[in-house]
Formats: C-alpha cells, sequence, structure tokens
C-alpha cells in the first residue's frame, strides 16, 4: 500500500504524486511528455486524492470515482476522448495492455471489480461537493488528509478494494 492510499494521509498532494509517479516500472511513462498534460495530470491527482493505486483494478475503480466524484466529468472524458488517439503514448498503452490482457482479459477485470466500483459509487454520493478534475496548482501544496475532509471523500479500504 502506497502512503497516499491511507485516508488520513499528511502528505502534500505533490508529494502523493511523487509517490505514484515513483512507483511505476517505466519511469519515462506517459506521464511524461504527453499530448495531454492537463488531462493526464488531473487524472494522476484522481488516482492520489481517491486513493488508488497503479493496478488495472484500482484504474478500472477510478472511472468510478471520476464519474461521479469530478465536476463535469462527462464534458472532460468526451473532450478527452476526442483527444486520446492523437496521444502517441497512450495509443501504444491501450495497444500494450490489449496484447498483455486480450480484450476478454480487460473486460473479465472491469467485471470482477463491480463491487468495489459500487462501494465507490455509494462514497461520491456522500461527498461533500465534487472534486475538480482540473486541479488548482494551488492544491499541490495542500495536505491530502485536509482536501478529503473538505472534499468528504472517503477512500476504499484493503477489504474494499479486494485487492
Amino acid at each position: 500500500m502506497l502512503e497516499f492510499q491511507k485516508q488520513n494521509c499528511q502528505l502534500t498532494l505533490e508529494e502523493g504524486l511523487e509517490i505514484y509517479y515513483n512507483a511505476f516500472e517505466d519511469q519515462e511513462s506517459i506521464l511524461k511528455g504527453d499530448t495531454l498534460p492537463e488531462f493526464i495530470f488531473g487524472h494522476d491527482c484522481t488516482h492520489v486524492i481517491f486513493g488508488l493505486g497503479l493496478s488495472l483494478k484500482e484504474e478500472a475503480i477510478l472511472d468510478t470515482y471520476t464519474i461521479y466524484g469530478c465536476k463535469n466529468s462527462i464534458k472532460i472524458i468526451i473532450k478527452a476522448a476526442g483527444q486520446i488517439f492523437k496521444s502517441k503514448e497512450l495509443l501504444n498503452l491501450y495497444k500494450k495492455l490489449i496484447s498483455e490482457h486480450g480484450l476478454i482479459g480487460l473486460l473479465k477485470l472491469v467485471n470482477s471489480s463491480k463491487k468495489s466500483k459500487k462501494i465507490a459509487r455509494i462514497k461520491t454520493k456522500k461527498m461533500k461537493k465534487k472534486w475538480s478534475y482540473i486541479v488548482p496548482k494551488s492544491y499541490l501544496s495542500y495536505k491530502i488528509n485536509d482536501l478529503r475532509d473538505e472534499y468528504g471523500i472517503s477512500i476504499l479500504t484493503e477489504k474494499e478494494l479486494g485487492l
């Protein structure tokens, strides 16, 4: 478990992001110099604020937090979807995932995360306000715990994650 995956994490958002980035095997990943830097940065911040790591299952769960727990999420997703095919890095990532797991394998993964996604959906309904997917840079100096308190974000426990 990474430090930002604890509900009462005392790290700043910037420190949490650094831990998130350092957890990647490929340090020269899509996170550096992508054609969609604002979208990718927002995505990375949602991983940290909602306490989700790097597994594909957690990625599937993050979709639920993003759709239901972020402001203007549908607009952002539609805008990003139109840009994804312009991103060589993201296309390569999707190709790699499909070649490693197959389309059926990825669908099974999403299906296996149904219970966790349902819990995440319930938690988003209890939030005080929706998280901004496009994160103000000033938030980087705020403690993760303080941001979670402000927004009423309750992250999944290890048991709820089912990892």
